[in-house]
Order: C-alpha cells, then sequence, then structure tokens
C-alpha cells in the first residue's frame, strides 16, 4: 500500500515554469528556474547553474507553495462513504454513532485515505484536528500514517468531540477504551509522550498543539485546566467556534476567553461565522487566526465563512477542507474558488476576495495561522521545499494568462504533476510515488464495512434498489 519511508531528499532544478511564489521579494516570474537540495529552496531566478542537479521540466507548468490546510479531521475521511445530509444522516449524526466506534486500525485508515489524497491535490501542509482520539494507541497510529507519507503535520490533540449527543452505551464505550466525557480533561501526559518520543525525530515535519472543546462543549473547571496545562508545555490552542447561530444565541465564547483572559497568539479558532464585531477586535488584538471551511460550512448550511469582513478588522484568515466527510474531497482549488464567489457576492462585488489574496489564504496564510510561515507557505530561498506543479496545457486551464486566476478559477487536483514535500517528491507525472491508490481505497472499503458492522449501523442507501 505504501513504502516503508518516505523517499530520500534529492537535487533538483525546476526549469522554465511560471512561479507563484507568494513571496514578496520575487512576486510572480515567468521562465524561472528553481533549485532544491536536500530540502531547502536554495535559488530562485532566470537560468541557474545548478550543478549536479536533476533537471524537472517546469514548461507548460505553473509552480507555487504546496497548501497549508489549517483545520482538517482526517481521521474523519473514512466516514465519507455514509455521511449524508441533514439532522438524521448528516456528518454530526454519523460521526456520534460510529465515533465511538473506530479502533486505532480505522483511525490509520482514514488518515491513509485521506492524505493519500491530499498529496494528490497538492496539499503540502496539514493541521490534522484529531478528535476522536480514545486511547494513546489512536495518535500513534495517526502520527505513523503522516512519518511514514511524508507529510508536514502540525498535530492537535482532541478528545472524541461528540459526546453530547451520543447514546449513553457509547459514551461507556469510550470511558472503558481510556476516552474522557465533557467535564473531563484531555490526557495531557499521552501528548507530553508524543513530544517526547517523536518530534525531536520529526526533522521538522511534527508540531504539536491541542483541539480543546471550549466554554461551547465543556466545563470551565475543565477548559481552564486544559489552557493552563496547554500553555505549561508550549502547545497550540485550537477550537471551533461560533459556526452555527444556534451556538451563538446560547454563549458568546470569544468574549467569554477574553473575559477571563485566555485569549493569546498561541491560539487558532475554526468557523466564527456569527462572532460581534466586537468579538473581532479581540481577535485581531490577541493576534489570532480564524481558519474558515467554504465546502463544509455550505454543504452543513452553517453559513458563508465571511472571509473579507475579518480580513477589514485585521484577522488573519486561511482556508481549510474541514473533514472531507462533509467537503466531499480534498480540492481546494474549489474552496478558493467558491470562497471568492461568497464573497462576491456578499459584497455585491466580483473584486471583494481577488484570486491571488486566496491563494495567500490556503499558502501563507495557513503556514502563519499554524506558526511555520518561516519553514513553509512560499517559494522562499533557505525555507523548505514544499511546492506542487500544475500543468497549464489540459482541456481545463489552456490558454493561460493570468496564471493566479487559472490556478483560483480553472485548476483541479487532476491538473497537478508535481508534489514536493520537505524536497521528496511525492507526486510526479500526475502519479503517486509512494502510494497504491488502489490498495489504499480497498483498505478503507473494508474498514468501514467493518466498523458499521461492529456498530450495528445499516448506512441509507440514498435510493438505490437491487435489480428487479
Amino acid at each position: 500500500m505504501i513504502a516503508a519511508d518516505p523517499p530520500r531528499r534529492g537535487h533538483y532544478v525546476i526549469r522554465n515554469t511560471t512561479a507563484l511564489t507568494m513571496d514578496p521579494a520575487f512576486g510572480e516570474l515567468k521562465g524561472t528556474d528553481i533549485e532544491i537540495d536536500d530540502g531547502v529552496l536554495v535559488a530562485v531566478g532566470h537560468r541557474l547553474p545548478a550543478e549536479g542537479a536533476e533537471t524537472i521540466d517546469g514548461s507548460n507548468s505553473i509552480t507555487l507553495p504546496g497548501f497549508v490546510d489549517s483545520h482538517w479531521h482526517v481521521w474523519g475521511t473514512l466516514l465519507r462513504g455514509v455521511v449524508g445530509d441533514g439532522k438524521k444522516h448528516g456528518w454530526f449524526a454519523t460521526k456520534g454513532r460510529l465515533g465511538g466506534s473506530f479502533t486505532s486500525g480505522d483511525v490509520a485508515t482514514g488518515v491513509m485515505l485521506g492524505m493519500a489524497e491530499g498529496i494528490a491535490a497538492g496539499v503540502t501542509t496539514v493541521h490534522d484536528w484529531s478528535h476522536n482520539i480514545m486511547r494513546h494507541s489512536d495518535a500513534e497510529a495517526n502520527l505513523d500514517v503522516h512519518r511514514r507519507l511524508g507529510t508536514r503535520v502540525h498535530f492537535s490533540y482532541s478528545a472524541p468531540s461528540a459526546h453530547p449527543s451520543m447514546p449513553m452505551e457509547k459514551m461507556r464505550a469510550i470511558l472503558e477504551r481510556g476516552g474522557v466525557l465533557p467535564d473531563e480533561v484531555m490526557d495531557f501526559g499521552s501528548i507530553g509522550q508524543i513530544a517526547e518520543d517523536r518530534v525531536p525525530q520529526s526533522e521538522e515535519l511534527l508540531t504539536l498543539g491541542v483541539g480543546v472543546r471550549g466554554p461551547a462543549r465543556s466545563t470551565p473547571e475543565v477548559y481552564r485546566k486544559e489552557w493552563a496545562l496547554a500553555r505549561e508545555q508550549g502547545l497550540t490552542i485550537s477550537m471551533h467556534c461560533a459556526g452555527t447561530r444556534a451556538e451563538v444565541q446560547r454563549i458568546h465564547q470569544v468574549r467569554i476567553l477574553h473575559d477571563e483572559g485566555l485569549l493569546g497568539p498561541d491560539m487558532l479558532l475554526a468557523h466564527c461565522l456569527y462572532i460581534s464585531q466586537a468579538e473581532r477586535e479581540y481577535l485581531a488584538a490577541n493576534r489570532i487566526p480564524v481558519s474558515m471551511s467554504p465546502m463544509s460550512s455550505l454543504r452543513l448550511g452553517m453559513g458563508a465563512p465571511p472571509v473579507t469582513g475579518h480580513l477589514a478588522a485585521g484577522i488573519s484568515v486561511s482556508l481549510s477542507l474541514d473533514t472531507t466527510a462533509i467537503s466531499a474531497c480534498a480540492d481546494v482549488f474549489a474552496a478558493m474558488r467558491v470562497a471568492v464567489g461568497l464573497e462576491a457576492i456578499a459584497n455585491q462585488d466580483a473584486e471583494a476576495l481577488s484570486p491571488r489574496r486566496a491563494l495567500e489564504l490556503a499558502t501563507i496564510e495557513g503556514a502563519r495561522a499554524l506558526g511555520l510561515d518561516h519553514l513553509v507557505g512560499s517559494l522562499s530561498v533557505g525555507k523548505r521545499a514544499d511546492l506542487m506543479m500544475v500543468r497549464t496545457d489540459a482541456l481545463n486551464m489552456a490558454p493561460v494568462h493570468d496564471p493566479a486566476a487559472a490556478i483560483v478559477h480553472s485548476a483541479q487536483p487532476s491538473n497537478i504533476d508535481t508534489v514536493m514535500i520537505d524536497g521528496r517528491i511525492l507526486k510526479r507525472h500526475g502519479r503517486l510515488t509512494t502510494v497504491d491508490p488502489a490498495a489504499v481505497v480497498q483498505d478503507a472499503t473494508e474498514h468501514l464495512e467493518d466498523l458499521c458492522r461492529r456498530a450495528g449501523y445499516q448506512p441509507p442507501d440514498g435510493g438505490l434498489r437491487g435489480a428487479q
């Protein structure tokens, strides 16, 4: 299914490409070269000497930084086949029915399916918000997949998220497996073990945080303790916030955290569709970024992400897939396209969110949100070589005049020829180099069937009927 270890880094030079660098020092370059050696971007410019480097033909391609997804529950990819729509069969209901029955093997399978697709689609850094950890082995299985694939991951350890809607028998099952309920603090000892065992060996590919439940989904005693423990251990703090009108009618999380003095630049909030102007000012003052998920917000009927409203308030915004069990596939091009369109409608201005700004949200702003902009997010000399090459000679792309507009308005994951993470080529000539997609699909299919059987769950057939 997958190589035991990611491929070696090499010495490469991409020749004669159009580069969208996301670096103000370079801007957009036509017919340029990019040299990579041992995982580092060592030079960008025309006719680089690059002695001894393997040449990659960059003609008929746009080279840009890999996408940085700032909020993705990758484990949930396994549920994509059984998540429907609405309260009865949608993401929250399905997660509540099946989340408590996940084994560590199911976690690994979901992450493998999600990240294999993500890499193929140009996602080179992911904030893996793992909010179904019921035992330490779940986290270990999750991280093993990232190590073997060679992904750059900011891993947020989080307790299972479906407890309030779970039946009592599922709650008991979680407790038996070592999970925690909303009035219990997460296992920070487990997080500390990961920090001690894995981070030093990760070559900067792994950073750690926690996904807290916060005032809306845990008690004051729990969230205050989790904030304190996270800051003691130097972990970033991520939280879902104001994703629905119902939540903000019940509780204003940003205001509560502000009043308790808990806001800080080590935080990242997801959604924030309905925060007030005062709460926006709190986030801007504390330099707290917001991750927005256009595809899942629309499918769930949560609302349109107010991207330009947050930007105007001085809040850093990045983009995410949330979970491909909702957003359907790992298509950041579509997420950018939808974000641009929604802002055009909301502002009655087709230029409210430009393609270039949308590209920044999907790359360098995502890196800033995760505290990784010193490493990735732009094609800058000295940064790590996380990039993708998009073919421009496909039917859906040609002819290209404005490369940023072509990437945002026309490109699809199938147009990606090459993906590199930390100087390792993980996709080349449109094919993954270390993963057998057919084997990944087969494994996911078998695990999902077994998961449903163990949980006693019969997915809806969507109206299909057998032969008469």
